[in-house]
């Protein structure tokens, strides 16, 4: 990068900062409305309406200070349904391009959080506020991993059962974590270890292979309130960092996207439904670092 792209990231991030702060202390002002019955559908209302006017300043800092370019429209979903935003996960950059795309002209986007972040300043504050789901994992030495696994699909199947009442598109990112080289290597040595085969060729080239448990969770929970899964391809022309994306050196976002009805998609198919819009993914990202 550049002495001015740096300038711009460090710019950029310090005015996004303030953004969040300023809406953070309406919220707080707001917030004690949410305690009871008769205020709270206001509040949540005010709140909605506070967090789509967060991410569009944080759209014109990214496009004015950090010259950030991304292509994709915003979508329009109904807001009065549940949703389920499906993506690949590249960069942290990813949560503003899915909050543009989303929360522009619809729903807003809760994320699953981990309960720590309640105590951060600012970020325990929206949590609170907009009901983001919160996984209170206990200490991994006292339970078993598939203790562990039921534990946390019974918090998913609460926080998306939470969205019946409370309309909103929760994100998931199904790799579990962000894609990078590494990680993919290191997914082709345990796939070889388990085959018993050294070298072993990865099943993908631009992602890592989907977890289906929490996504299943969801879908079985959110069918009866309608709504919609919107499949989102993220694709960077390079590997890049959240520091160049602000810095506009990251080049130009392609997102491409799709919707299809919760209730098409069969809880117990959620497997090979998620391998299969995976092998989708594959396939596009594949074409397009030709």
């Amino acid at each position: 990068m550049t002495a001015p792209q740096h300038l711009r990231a460090a710019i950029c991030l310090a005015a996004i900062t303030l953004n969040l702060t300023v809406w953070a202390l309406l919220l707080l002002v707001l917030l004690p409305a949410k305690a009871t019955p008769r205020t709270r559908p206001w509040f949540r209302r005010a709140a909605a309406r506070i967090y789509r006017a967060a991410v569009r300043v944080d759209n014109v800092l990214l496009r004015r200070i950090s010259r950030a370019s991304w292509r994709g429209r915003a979508l329009s979903l109904d807001p009065t349904r549940p949703h389920i935003v499906l993506s690949n996960h590249r960069s942290w950059a990813d949560i503003f391009l899915v909050q543009s795309l989303i929360a522009t002209r619809g729903p807003i986007v809760t994320f699953l959080c981990k309960r720590e972040l309640l105590y951060v300043p600012i970020f325990g504050l929206i949590i609170l506020a907009f009901d983001f789901p919160v996984l209170r994992r206990r200490a991994q030495r006292r339970i078993d991993a598939g203790s562990r696994r039921g534990d946390d699909r019974r918090r998913v199947t609460e926080a998306a059962a939470a969205l019946l009442e409370s309309p909103a598109a929760i994100l998931s990112f199904a790799e579990g974590t962000r894609f990078t080289f590494a990680k993919r290597d290191a997914n082709r040595r345990v796939a070889g270890d388990r085959h018993g085969v050294s070298g072993i060729a990865p099943q993908y080239q631009h992602l890592l292979p989907p977890r289906a448990g929490g996504l299943a969770a969801m879908i079985e929970a959110l069918a009866p309130g309608g709504g919609s899964i919107v499949d989102l391809t993220l694709a960077y022309p390079r590997p890049s960092t959240f520091w160049e994306f602000l810095g506009g050196a990251a080049g130009s976002v392609e997102v491409a996207w799709e919707t299809i009805p919760i209730a098409a998609v069969e809880p117990d198919g959620v497997t090979n439904w998620l391998n299969d819009r995976w092998r989708r993914k594959e396939e596009s990202l594949a074409r397009r670092s030709l």
